[in-house]
């Protein structure tokens, strides 16, 4: 999001596996924030227990065959399923699983246009629209089914709108809106506190180097100069520790990212 959604209107709904997360921003501010007990792992578990299948073959359907919309689902589609213990293989419609996956998406948006209700936030304050984020977010068509529901345009949310150039297209996933939110906030958290911890060492020093300079100055020419010169040096050994700190900052951010890039890679590659 950025400054304009917030003063918009903007609703957060973050479909992850076991709830989907409900935040309302009006004018800048929070105004309502709500847990739905329903997610994912839910429409997984109906896949599994309406078309009599694995659990691993449920979630792997719903994400490569998976339709948010029945009526965008081909009659004519099916997925073939292996059989257990040398059974016949099955044959599953991509519009029965289109349906079951329909059903339970509409109870969890219900809930959404239900608080959204609540609060008085109808479609006209929302200008900013309904952003969608999380795994469940990736279902083909659920925006459309999002804005029939609730008669609010709606969007994905992407983190990578936050990230600078160069990442990996894993963190582009909505999948990861959460982690990488959370990485920035405490990055953020880190630099601010950071920065107040400077400006009062800065300002503890430059009290403590006036109270010298009044007291040295009742003393010799040669003697004064002594001592600037010695808070020259003390200045540029501040200096030169500030930027070994930036420079250990640096390094700490760069091994960050590499591993969090590594941990998506292994994690795709023992998929594969």
């Amino acid at each position: 999001m950025c400054d304009m959604d917030f003063e918009a209107g903007v609703a957060i709904v973050d479909i992850g596996g076991g709830t989907t997360d409900l935040a309302v921003f009006y004018e800048g501010v929070l105004k309502h924030t709500a847990v739905i007990p329903y997610g994912g792992e839910n429409i997984t578990n109906d896949i599994k227990n309406g078309l009599g299948v694995l659990k691993t073959q449920a979630e792997q359907m719903k994400v490569q065959f998976g339709y948010a919309l029945a009526d965008e689902a081909k009659n004519n589609a099916y997925i073939t399923i292996p059989g257990l213990r040398g059974q016949s293989p099955k044959e599953i419609s991509v519009k029965n699983l289109a349906h079951i996956i329909q059903a339970r998406m509409s109870e969890i948006l219900d809930f959404v246009v239900y608080h959204l209700k609540q609060i008085g936030m109808d479609n006209k304050m929302l200008n900013g629209g309904i952003i969608l984020t999380g795994g469940g977010s990736q279902l083909k068509h659920l925006i459309q089914l999002t804005e029939y529901t609730t008669g609010v345009s709606a969007r994905i949310g992407y983190p990578n709108e936050h990230l600078a150039s160069g990442h990996t297209d894993e963190l582009t996933k909505p999948m990861y809106a959460t982690c990488v939110g959370l990485i920035l906030k405490g990055y953020n958290d880190y630099e601010n506190d950071r920065r107040a911890l400077e400006e009062n060492y800065v300002k503890i020093n430059t009290s403590y180097f006036a109270k010298e300079r009044v007291a040295r100055q009742a003393e010799s020419g040669d003697e004064w100069m002594e001592e600037e010169a010695e808070e020259e040096t003390a200045d540029a050994r501040q200096d030169r520790k500030s930027r070994e700190r930036n420079a250990s900052l640096k390094g700490f951010l760069d091994r960050m990212k590499t591993k969090i890039i590594d941990m998506f890679t292994e994690e795709e590659d023992a998929k594969l």
